[in-house]
């Protein structure tokens, strides 16, 4: 729906069209600079949010809020052809996801197969905490249409190089502390999300869905991911 969205918007931008010279300012971000003109300029972004695992295996069960991303986009360029009001984005930044387990009683482990498994937390694990960790070069790519100077919508996706994934295991045992790190976890190294943002002022909420799994296919829980947070 949301890509059915940009299309239409696009095919029918002369709807968009202002009549008045100057465009609605609806910016947001941190400006790095103009273009060449009026019609461009480089841009900073930074996007806090809850991701929420989908298509999870019935015998698993992740802690939403304490599962959660970070997504920096250091430079974006936006274009907005003169007298409308749609502008085309491209950016280039990181993004950090981090999967949590609740309860306290189950961790990932992986396997002489190099099988991501979940299993019970030793007898005596105290405070037990284990998760999922992907690092991605990311590439958002958005089409941003300003309905007013307070309200604009965007839709697009986002492109993932996730070329970092490691299990992190933290417990306690008596006064003992351990913080165990896993590295080679079999993530995707290439995946694609689908990204809708609604700009209120120069702040924007975000919804963020994964369509691929986190792990490759027989690499472990073949679960999913939906992020929801605020986008600046």
């Amino acid at each position: 729906m949301m890509a059915f969205l940009a299309v239409g918007m696009t095919a029918h931008a002369e709807t968009f069209v202002t009549n008045d010279d100057d465009q609605i300012e609806n910016r947001g971000g941190i400006d790095l600079g103009e273009g060449k003109d009026d019609n461009d300029r480089w841009a900073m972004h930074l996007s806090v949010g809850v991701d929420i695992p989908t298509n999870v295996p019935g015998d698993i069960e992740f802690a939403p809020f304490r599962s959660w991303e970070i997504n920096w986009t250091l430079l974006q360029y936006d274009y907005t052809p003169k007298k409308w009001n749609t502008t085309f984005s491209a950016g280039l930044g990181f993004n950090w996801r981090y999967y949590t387990l609740s309860g306290h009683k189950n961790g990932f482990v992986k396997g002489a197969d190099d099988v991501i498994n979940v299993i019970p937390a030793g007898v005596g694990c105290d405070d037990f905490a284990s998760n999922i960790h992907t690092t991605s070069l990311s590439m958002p790519l958005l089409i941003k249409q300003k309905f007013s100077k307070d309200f604009a919508i965007s839709v697009g996706a986002q492109l993932n190089w996730n070329y970092y994934g490691r299990v992190q295991n933290y417990y306690e045992i008596g006064d003992d502390e351990s913080d165990i790190y896993t590295k080679k976890i079999g993530q995707r190294p290439i995946t694609v999300d689908v990204l809708g943002i609604i700009h209120v002022w120069d702040i924007g909420f975000y919804c963020k869905y994964s369509p691929m799994s986190v792990l490759k296919k027989d690499r472990g829980p073949e679960f999913k991911s939906l992020a929801v947070g605020i986008y600046f």
